[in-house]
């Protein structure tokens, strides 16, 4: 899965209107990466490849959904179970970059906009 989901990636750019369906197929793909031969370096890159074109592409003008956030949120909680081996450096740049997109998603400030909703009954 892994190797299809990195050619598709280097077949496109990552932009705001792709990005959730990208994290998304990342998400499952990784989450389904249980064997150690799955978890190898070049899926790292991959992985690691995404995560760096979301955190090039997110500012405060270029909207983060909470979706792509829980989707890399669940990318590196499934890459941390990975061998530390594999990881290794590669661990701190996935890292970075999400700071960076989590940064972007605070000064959107768009936490006012939350809508709640009660259900009715």
């Amino acid at each position: 899965e892994f190797s299809m989901l990195s050619a598709a990636i280097q077949n496109q750019t990552i932009n705001s209107e792709n990005v959730v369906n990208v994290t998304t197929q990342l998400q499952i793909v990784v989450s389904q990466a249980t064997e150690v031969v799955d978890q190898s370096a070049s899926n790292l890159a991959v992985v690691t490849t995404v995560i760096t074109q979301i955190s090039n592409i997110s500012s405060p003008n270029v909207p983060v959904s909470n979706e792509t956030i829980i989707n890399i949120v669940s990318i590196l909680s499934s890459i941390q179970t990975w061998p530390p081996t594999v990881v290794g450096k590669s661990g701190s740049i996935i890292v970075r970059s999400f700071e960076a997109i989590a940064s972007s998603l605070v000064q959107q400030q768009n936490f006012t906009s939350l809508v709640t909703t009660q259900n009715q009954t």
